[in-house]
């Protein structure tokens, strides 16, 4: 039997920190924004939540609401309502975003000299 959506709009402006490291959580509709300063972030983040990333994903959709992960602002995945995962959904089901990782990959030595 399908689920239906019970949509929400959610409104979140936050900081917490993994690592060491700060991680702002952005949202004013049914897109959440999760601005990751760098790659590390994005590993830790990873290590931890992708034992979870399954009921997450069940939860956004049934919220209809879409995360968005960016690093230093670019957008490198999605889970939720608005992903597609594809392949790598038998690993976990986020959706990446292959020009912003390339993006981001190319730009972390650059960031590393700065």
């Amino acid at each position: 039997m399908a689920r239906t959506p019970h949509p929400v709009d959610v409104t979140a402006d936050l900081t917490l920190t993994i690592d060491g490291q700060p991680i702002t959580v952005e949202s004013y509709t049914d897109t959440v924004f999760v601005n990751l300063p760098s790659i590390r972030a994005a590993s830790a983040l990873a290590r931890t939540g992708l034992r979870r990333a399954d009921r997450l994903d069940r939860l956004l959709r049934d919220l209809d609401v879409t995360v968005v992960f960016r690093i230093d602002g670019t957008p490198v995945a999605r889970i939720g309502a608005a992903a597609r995962p594809g392949p790598l959904a038998r690993i976990a089901p986020i959706q990446p975003d292959a020009r912003g990782v390339l993006r981001t990959a190319l730009a972390a030595p650059v960031r590393a000299l700065n």
